[in-house]
């Protein structure tokens, strides 16, 4: 079963992508900013994180670059879930080698439970 830790400041929508994902049979687990997120990486070893950028702590970029320079995560895929949709906040957390960039207005958990499917059957 593959591990998802969903690092997400908004209790509601870090609760919905949970209990979706969840019943999807991958077990969830979830931080509410980027410092508890970091802490989980390490103790929890998730197979993909699903983080935000603007967060209290540490924020999305922060806790990308830690698992990019952790040799244990070098499979870790990362879906960032962002309400920030301009060029520049994109390009940053693509040029880190994130594998999707969602922004939350224009999604729904469909759509998110279909980007974590598609990052595991690559």
């Amino acid at each position: 079963m593959a591990k998802i830790l969903i690092i997400e400041d908004d209790p509601l929508i870090q609760k919905m992508y949970a209990e979706k994902l969840a019943r999807e049979g991958y077990e969830v687990d979830t931080a509410s900013d980027g410092e508890i997120g970091i802490s989980k990486i390490q103790a929890f070893l998730p197979d993909l994180v699903i983080v935000d950028i603007m967060m209290p702590k540490k924020n999305g970029i922060e806790v990308i670059n830690y698992i990019k320079t952790q040799e244990n995560l070098a499979n870790t895929k990362i879906i960032v879930l962002s309400n920030l949709s301009e060029n520049p906040d994109i390009e940053k957390a693509k040029s880190l080698g994130v594998n999707e960039y969602l922004t939350k207005s224009d999604i729904d958990p469909e759509d998110v439970s279909e980007t974590v499917k598609k990052q595991f059957s690559n």
